[in-house]
């Protein structure tokens, strides 16, 4: 009987695991597709898309308000926005991109020589780690997978010995995020065990390109740039890279704005992180290969370049620095059995999907305030009205309501009681709507510039002029207060007279 048995299951094996690829594949085209949608930066990029000449003219002015220099993804950016099909296009870049990031993190891993195990643990983790899946979906966080795929690219490329390839994939890396800056030290890491003259060769042509990407840089933006924002202090900083790292494997879903849940959420990641670094060094002690230790010296040099950022929160952010954790999660389980592994594979999908079912409500109720927000302004339109101040709305709703091409055509302007929301003011009301711009000005530079557009901040909520000013400068301004009703819809209701 137990031959028998034994084949069963080794018949019932492969169908378990195409019932388990279909599984992720329905489970990542929710992801991708239904519980994603355009919101925070992603309309500033838009109207990128919507108003630059060409998608060339960010390689060569400063398109980002002198804040960044990323001209490849906004290249691809402005190629999918004059496409049209709403955010599905960029929902499959993003999906391509993070799957192709898992790819590179297991062929990197075979290159440098680490058995299947790790290799295909490590590719799992990657593609199924629930902060990494939150970046993924936040098309804005392209920037990030773009660097990410690039910088993987260039060192699969160079542990292969094809330096060419590798200084292209670079180049490309650079003009995605200055976090690729970092390529270098990354390369002399996974080229370890090679000579030093090799190992230099590899790299100096690496710097050269680094160094040229910054000098363009520096000419494009007339300086170092940088964000406008105020900076955290190094302690801050310091635990915001330290929470951001143990979010990769809990995700922030479960802690749902609670405190407490909180600081168990990013326990149970730290405990994951620390019992994987126990592994490791516990490893590195029996057999005396430092190459255990490998895992986090990436991690920790793919962290260096958060250290320059104001602020170092938000999933995007540690999504380099997320393929060194899963090489450390799949060296510690490489010993592990497939029913340990398949536990914990299930639990991150399990964390993964909840948070993918929290955003979907999230991008319901956003869809929802922008097409209340149209309605209202196409309303107020119908009554030769052009200004609006829409309460309970959404960052950057001006840009939101303008990706409409007739209210766009039609010159108004809405203002919103979200802080740090962006908008484009026409030229008839740029006098009256001067007070209301940020000062001093979001981004550094003043605006952000797509062709003829100026894209500018919104003064902070401190800054902001009294209620008897705005009506002073805008008379015919109605105000709008967004409701939700019980069965989830968004109403928007007149209030301009109880206002006044």
């Amino acid at each position: 009987m137990r031959p028998g048995r034994d084949g069963a299951a080794a018949g019932l094996a492969p169908a378990l695991a195409i019932a388990l690829l279909i599984l992720v594949a329905i489970s990542f085209g929710y992801s991708f597709f239904l519980a994603t949608t355009f919101h925070g930066d992603d309309h500033i990029f838009l109207a990128y898309a919507r108003y630059a000449p060409n998608p060339f003219v960010a390689f060569v002015s400063d398109a980002h308000g002198g804040e960044y220099y990323r001209p490849l993804p906004m290249a691809v950016w402005w190629l999918l926005g004059h496409r049209g099909g709403g955010s599905a296009p960029f929902a499959a870049l993003a999906l391509l991109l993070h799957a192709g990031a898992a790819a590179l993190t297991w062929a990197l891993l075979r290159a440098l020589g680490r058995p299947a195990a790790v290799s295909g643990g490590a590719a799992v983790v990657m593609l199924i780690a629930p902060q990494n899946l939150d970046a993924a979906s936040w098309f804005s966080a392209s920037t990030d997978l773009f660097a990410t795929v690039f910088v993987l690219v260039a060192l699969v490329a160079a542990a292969r010995g094809r330096h060419a390839a590798a200084n292209v994939a670079a180049l490309a890396a650079c003009l995605s995020k200055e976090s690729a800056y970092v390529l270098p030290l990354l390369v002399l890491l996974v080229l370890r065990d090679r000579p030093w003259r090799r190992r230099l060769a590899a790299v100096a042509p690496q710097v050269a390109v680094v160094a040229a990407v910054i000098a363009a840089r520096t000419a494009v933006l007339h300086g170092w740039g940088g964000a406008g924002d105020a900076r955290a202090g190094v302690g801050a900083k310091i635990l915001q890279i330290a929470v951001g790292l143990a979010h990769v494997l809990t995700g922030d879903a479960l802690a749902g704005g609670s405190v407490g849940r909180e600081l168990i959420v990013a326990g149970a990641g730290a405990a994951a992180i620390a019992l994987a670094a126990f592994s490791a060094v516990r490893g590195w002690r029996a057999t005396g290969d430092r190459g255990r230790l490998l895992p986090f010296v990436f991690c920790a040099v793919a962290t260096l370049p958060l250290l320059a950022a104001g602020w170092a929160v938000g999933a995007r952010y540690f999504y380099l620095p997320a393929v060194g954790i899963a090489w450390a999660v799949a060296e510690a389980l490489a010993g592990a059995g497939p029913a340990t592994r398949a536990v914990i594979a299930g639990v991150l999908l399990v964390v993964g999907g909840v948070q993918a079912a929290q955003r979907r409500g999230e991008v319901v109720l956003n869809d929802r305030v922008v097409a209340a927000s149209r309605r209202a302004v196409a309303a107020g339109l119908a009554e030769g009205q052009h200004t609006f101040a829409i309460m309970g709305g959404v960052k950057d709703l001006d840009l939101a309501v303008k990706e409409d091409p007739r209210l766009a055509a039609a010159g108004v302007l809405v203002l919103t009681d979200v802080p740090a929301s962006f908008v484009i003011v026409p030229d008839a009301l740029a006098e009256a709507a001067a007070p209301f711009v940020a000062r001093p000005p979001l981004p550094p530079s003043g605006a952000y510039r797509f062709g003829a557009v100026r894209v500018v901040g919104l003064a902070r909520r401190e800054d902001e002029p009294s209620l008897g000013e705005v009506i002073g400068r805008f008379p015919d301004l109605r105000f709008v207060r967004l409701y939700r009703l019980p069965t989830g819809q968004i109403v928007a209701r007149d209030v301009t007279d109880e206002t006044r």
